[in-house]
């Protein structure tokens, strides 16, 4: 294992969960979630290993290009990139023969899909929703600069939780970043969604060490109840732009959830001050 294993992981993680949130509704929708999920564990798999060994970890990747025209030139770069991750998994190790295992199964299922040529509404830029509502040219540029802003924000939330997570010993403060993992995957995956129906699919730009490394946790976590009020008074303010009533009541509900994330990260503050 090294960080050569690991930076390839976090490309193909990211490159299924996009194709994922790209896709159609349909079985292989679900599918794709559901292995970029595993591959998501097997980052954090060979990240545990690689502490282990005191080897430094990097999550920066290089950028990707991602724009498909149809779903089976879409598949076909996840068949690419699993294959090559595949190559890294040959050794012994359990942890090397359990990825493997995982990979094949993966590869093979894919497989099935790669001569499909159904368009993919995700990339056309047609700045329309699925049910045809029309909005104004000004809600549209200010959903569109919201959902682009977001998006990264919380794939940034995901790195920077899984990172800290791994430092962490602390059960209860360990349980709470992974109730967060848990919910900055969900509110990527509906913002995509609603990137998805207005055509503008992408993957976010890459975030470097700066960002997710720490050496405070006290001050990591009192910069992350800041930035979950930021993004509250974000949420509050879309919902309060937007005259369409779904996308109203969503962002009202995230914005309630943020208010959960701020009690968790209160918690994990008041925990660890405590076993100072």
């Amino acid at each position: 294992m090294n960080q050569n294993n690991f930076t390839l992981l976090h490309a193909t993680w990211l490159t299924t969960l996009f194709s994922s949130f790209a896709l159609p509704q349909g079985e292989l929708k679900g599918q794709l979630y559901d292995f970029s999920e595993i591959i998501y564990r097997h980052l954090r798999w060979v990240e545990n290993a690689l502490l282990k060994q005191d080897v430094i970890i990097s999550y920066e990747r290089p950028n990707l290009n991602f724009k498909y025209n149809n779903i089976g030139n879409m598949i076909s770069t996840c068949k690419i990139m699993l294959e090559g991750l595949l190559e890294q998994y040959e050794g012994d190790d359990e942890l090397s023969k359990r990825i493997s295992a995982d990979l094949q199964y993966i590869i093979f299922v894919l497989s099935t899909n790669l001569t499909d040529e159904t368009p993919l509404k995700a990339f056309n830029r047609e700045l329309k929703l699925s049910d045809e509502t029309e909005l104004t040219p000004e809600t549209i540029m200010t959903l569109v600069t919201f959902l682009f802003d977001e998006s990264y924000k919380e794939y940034e939330l995901i790195v920077i939780y899984s990172y800290a997570q791994t430092r962490i010993d602390n059960q209860r403060i360990h349980e709470i970043f992974q109730i967060l993992i848990d919910e900055s995957k969900f509110h990527l995956k509906s913002f995509a969604q609603i990137m998805t129906d207005l055509g503008i699919l992408t993957i976010p730009r890459f975030i470097t060490s700066e960002i997710y490394a720490f050496d405070s946790l006290e001050k990591f976590l009192l910069d992350g109840i800041d930035e979950e009020e930021a993004a509250k008074e974000e949420c509050r303010a879309i919902a309060q732009s937007i005259n369409h009533k779904p996308l109203r009541n969503f962002f009202n509900f995230i914005n309630t959830q943020e208010s959960y994330h701020i009690a968790l990260m209160e918690e994990a503050l008041e925990i660890f001050r405590n076993l100072k």
